[in-house]
């Protein structure tokens, strides 16, 4: 090949060089077939490193896809076995509760009827007795007279404010 000409010093040199060795003057056609061979080794590199890569890739992607359905299984099971059990329990404390809203219903009918009947005889002191005793397993209070009762028993007892 016939050496070129620097245009910034006219120094000659050969047209493979990417810059003139005088000034430094870039040598354009010299810089551009310097890339390019740089370029296609690195093709030819990343075409090697890519088919051990994708293989590689879709190795692991198997093993991390198994992992992850796993743990996302595991999880499932593990909420499924939490609802389960808080059903469970959820439904055994308002069958609890139901069962003794129901017994205190049943309660409260026979024994408001007692009061009923004391409070129209006049029989406060067996009545208050009555509701101290039941007080402690029973929601008295429920009872429709009660209000009225308590200021009746303030009154008796000089308890009025």
């Amino acid at each position: 090949m016939k050496d070129i000409e620097c245009p910034n010093c006219g120094a000659s040199y050969p047209p493979e060089e990417t810059r003139c060795p005088y000034c430094g003057y870039i040598n354009p056609e010299g810089a551009e077939a310097k890339y390019m061979d740089q370029l296609d080794e690195k093709r030819r590199d990343l075409d090697k490193v890519d088919d051990t890569a994708r293989a590689g890739y879709h190795q692991e992607m198997k093993k991390g896809s198994g992992t992850a359905l796993k743990i996302v299984i595991i999880t499932a099971l593990i909420i499924a076995a939490l609802v389960g059990i808080w059903s469970m329990a959820e439904n055994r404390i308002f069958d609890h509760k139901r069962d003794d809203y129901a017994e205190e219903l049943v309660w409260e009918h026979s024994r408001f009827e007692e009061y009923d009947q004391m409070f129209e005889a006049g029989r406060y002191e067996d009545l208050i007795a009555a509701m101290a005793e039941d007080s402690e397993k029973h929601d008295v209070w429920n009872w429709e007279h009660y209000d009225e009762f308590m200021e009746i028993a303030d009154g008796l007892w000089g308890n009025e404010e």
